[in-house]
């Protein structure tokens, strides 16, 4: 019986997953830089400020990290992301 269970939980897993991808939702952990914070990032950027500069005048609004400031390497990763989006925006 408990092999049997095993061996289900990767389907129920995936259908899962489905059904939430269904509503509108996804796995993983929340981003950490929001749509807010990007356009920040983007303004101060194109005003000539470093990722550096930047990184710690922004606060996470909510999670696990809520007040404290976003590495460097995710504000990166966004801007990364945003960068592919506007490249291929049909892909979204």
């Amino acid at each position: 019986m408990a092999e049997t269970e095993r061996e289900n939980i990767p389907e129920s897993t995936l259908e899962g997953l489905d059904t939430a991808a269904r509503k509108g939702g996804h796995g993983g952990r929340p981003p950490v830089i929001t749509a807010d914070m990007l356009h920040t990032v983007l303004r101060r950027r194109a005003g000539g400020e470093s990722v550096e500069q930047i990184q710690p005048d922004l606060i996470i609004p909510t999670g696990k990290r809520k007040g404290q400031n976003p590495s460097v390497a995710s504000i990166h990763r966004a801007l990364a992301e945003h960068a592919e989006r506007e490249a291929y925006p049909e892909a979204v």
